[in-house]
């Protein structure tokens, strides 16, 4: 048997999701650059290359540089403020070495010139990477006192045919505008594409709500029509003729709800809404609805609730546990050709046992094991991606979309749940969902827009 934890889906959330991405990039380069910094200074200084300047100011900009990635790690919210010290530091460095290598001429001065020169623009790169807000300014400002420090040193004047440094100095004054352009028009191009894309999904959005709103109505009206004419036939080849246009309408239905919810998702303003659930009931009216379709294929569809009354007044949202619930009911009738299929809800313990009231305690396990072709271990990974959907040659060739256990992942992951899977080829499945199981007096604390986590399980690993 293999045994699979499904990881939590990516998510596509703007706002949250890059100022991760920033803060990150904070932390690790404040911090890398800090390392390097001290190793360069610590050479040169061994070789007698840095002035009294660097020897004062690289100590002092590697302490800021330490100092953000630390507060970024402690803080991630505070990327911003890190991220504008580190370059204010790194700025104020350089047009110092530069100054001061104009100011005392000394052996070593081209060098240190040179030696800064290259490592500038990096400063600008990691200012536009880094910050959200502002990074064209605190470049400008950084270039402005460049331009005042040579104007104060050599004046307005074109630089000094015989003084390498003022050369220098006006080779730097003329390409660092152009390296600020290019980046502050990536950084817009960037801004415009992210743009557009929150356009191209709102506009996906809107077009599958009215493409659904365009096909249910008159899918509904091909129902009522025939719902009449089952009451009027009474011929064999007719009824299954009826039955037959039955079917294919729910399936119909079926493959536009899952596209338009697998859409729908992906919003970031999308939100659950929790109340207090009877669970035992949901589950069980789930059953009974899709009895007569197992029946049908000539399954058995049981049914096993445990008896526990802080399942009668769970909070969570009912109409994303049903979905959850349906659409793994109809996976497990869809793959299974005999035997039956068992439908359990029951109580997980808690970490630290029955009736731990620790934000991580007992949660509910809703699970759907069916006896049907079971799942080959290296297939457990794919079968949760978009559009993909297992072919078996014994069976009719699988109807749908292939996005049901899609929106069952994220749905589970937004329910602040966890799902497993355990399959046998040959012998079957077994789909399980835990759920944070809250009572339903918590109901004022419960967030807008998700419940809380489950710790993740330390006993469970992907085949």
């Amino acid at each position: 048997m293999s045994r699979y934890v499904v990881p939590p889906p990516t998510r596509s959330e703007p706002l949250p999701g890059l100022d991760q991405t920033r803060a990150d990039l904070t932390r690790w380069l404040s911090l890398l650059a800090a390392i390097g910094c001290m190793l360069v200074w610590w050479a040169d200084e061994r070789a007698g290359l840095n002035s009294t300047w660097a020897s004062i100011a690289v100590p002092l900009v590697s302490a800021v540089l330490c100092a953000s990635a630390i507060a970024v790690w402690w803080r991630p919210r505070l990327h911003n403020l890190a991220a504008g010290a580190c370059t204010l530091a790194a700025a104020t460095y350089f047009i110092g070495s530069l100054v001061s290598a104009s100011l005392i001429a000394r052996s070593t001065s081209l060098y240190e010139v040179a030696t800064n020169a290259q490592f500038m623009p990096t400063v600008y790169l990691g200012a536009f990477v880094t910050l959200s807000r502002g990074a064209a300014t605190l470049s400008w400002l950084s270039y402005l006192a460049m331009l005042i420090a040579y104007a104060w040193l050599y004046g307005i004047a074109p630089p000094h045919s015989d003084d390498t440094l003022s050369h220098f100095w006006f080779a730097l004054l003329l390409t660092h505008p152009v390296i600020i352009l290019a980046l502050s028009y990536i950084g817009v191009l960037h801004s415009r594409l992210s743009a557009a894309e929150r356009e191209s999904q709102s506009g996906r959005e809107r077009f599958l709500a009215m493409l659904s709103h365009e096909i249910r109505t008159p899918l509904q009206s091909m129902l009522g029509s025939i719902d009449l004419l089952d009451l009027k036939v009474r011929g064999e080849p007719e009824r299954r003729a009826i039955d037959r246009l039955r079917q294919v309408s729910g399936q119909l239905e079926a493959h536009l709800r899952d596209v338009t919810e697998y859409t729908r998702l992906d919003n970031p303003a999308w939100q659950l809404h929790p109340q207090p659930v009877d669970l035992p009931r949901l589950v069980q009216d789930s059953c009974d609805t899709l009895q007569p379709q197992a029946r049908a294929r000539g399954l058995q569809l049981h049914c096993h609730i445990a008896h526990e009354p802080r399942l009668q007044q769970a909070l969570t949202d009912p109409t994303r546990v049903r979905q959850v619930l349906d659409n793994l009911l109809h996976n497990a009738l869809k793959y299974t050709s005999h035997g039956g299929i068992t439908v359990t809800l029951a109580m997980r313990p808690g970490p630290d046992g029955p009736g731990d009231d620790s934000p991580h305690g007992d949660a509910l396990a809703l699970s759907v094991q069916d006896t049907g072709i079971g799942i080959a271990a290296e297939a457990l990974t794919r079968i949760f991606e978009p559009y993909v959907r297992l072919e078996e040659r014994r069976l009719p060739r699988a109807e749908g979309t292939g996005l049901g256990l899609a929106v069952v992942h994220r749905l589970v992951d937004r329910l602040g749940g966890q799902l497993e899977v355990d399959s046998t080829p040959e012998h079957g499945s077994c789909f399980t969902v835990v759920l944070p199981l809250r009572p339903a007096e918590a109901a004022s604390e419960a967030p807008q827009c998700g419940l809380r986590p489950l710790r993740p399980l330390s006993d469970a690993s992907p085949p």
